[in-house]
């Protein structure tokens, strides 16, 4: 009688450890990492691409420098924290028309840490506004001070709290934790009053990111599930720092509107879209 042939076991084949057996699709990792890396940058440019031509062409060179640079500091501050943190690696996505998005590998394990995550994408934009003061302060031209003031309201808008942005992820935590459907009423009031201002302006682009956002977050039983919740003092760590967020904001437009002569093209502009 003759031996049957050898079965391999189930860890064997899951591993490539039987004779003869090809090498591990491991091996071919390298490539394809490399392909989706190189598919990730290429859609980064040709994005970026589209919102310089969108702005440039609303709001002229400077406007549209200033957005795609502004867009980038800000998503690389969510980046660091996310990273910092113990929630990354993280992943900067810019999207056509509307700006960017970091994407983390992990939940956060904390409401305090989604605080801080949120915050850090406006705290660290801001300062994009630097390099516009600069040639501000060096041509004396009223151009580079729109750059400034592009980049300090789309980082004030971005503290609002409304989904998605980010002032719904700093602040909802710290509303909810009054209650938890103080949270959701705000997000309601506020979310529904920017589609509307959407709306009125024709900006479709706006008005259903704003919308789709809107309703993902409220069809969720709870926002954070797995999240462990404020305390007492990180609830109010979390409305002094979204104030002193804002205040920074606020601060750096009226800087620049002062220096501007009290008057700004792009701020009438902005009124109008």
């Amino acid at each position: 009688m003759t031996d049957a042939p050898r079965q391999p076991g189930p860890w064997e084949e899951a591993e490539g450890l039987r004779p003869g057996a090809p090498a591990p699709a491991a091996a071919a990792e390298p490539t394809t990492a490399g392909s989706g890396r190189t598919k990730e940058i290429v859609w980064a440019l040709i994005s970026s691409a589209l919102i310089a031509l969108w702005l440039g062409w609303r709001m002229g060179p400077v406007v549209a420098v200033a957005g795609v640079f502004g867009i980038l500091v800000h998503e690389l501050g969510h980046l660091f924290a996310i990273n910092r943190l113990g929630c990354g690696p993280g992943k900067i996505h810019f999207i056509p028309f509307l700006g960017g998005a970091a994407t983390a590998k992990r939940a956060s394990p904390t409401e305090w840490i989604d605080v801080l995550i949120a915050l850090a994408g406006p705290a660290v934009g801001i300062f994009a506004a630097l390099p516009f003061f600069a040639a501000w302060a060096v041509t004396r031209q009223a151009m580079w001070l729109d750059g400034a003031i592009f980049i300090a309201v789309i980082n004030l808008l971005n503290l609002a709290p409304a989904p998605p942005l980010d002032g719904s992820k700093a602040l909802g935590p710290a509303l909810a934790r009054l209650h938890p459907q103080v949270e959701r009423v705000a997000l309601v009031l506020v979310g529904g009053l920017a589609i509307l201002w959407a709306v009125e302006r024709n900006a479709v682009f706006l008005a259903v990111f704003m919308g789709f956002g809107l309703f993902l977050t409220l069809r969720s039983a709870r926002m954070r599930p797995q999240a462990v919740k404020l305390d007492g003092r990180q609830q109010a760590a979390a409305f002094t720092l979204w104030l002193a967020t804002a205040g920074l904001c606020v601060g750096t437009l009226y800087a620049a509107f002062r220096l501007a002569g009290g008057r700004s093209d792009l701020l009438t502009l902005l009124g109008s879209i």
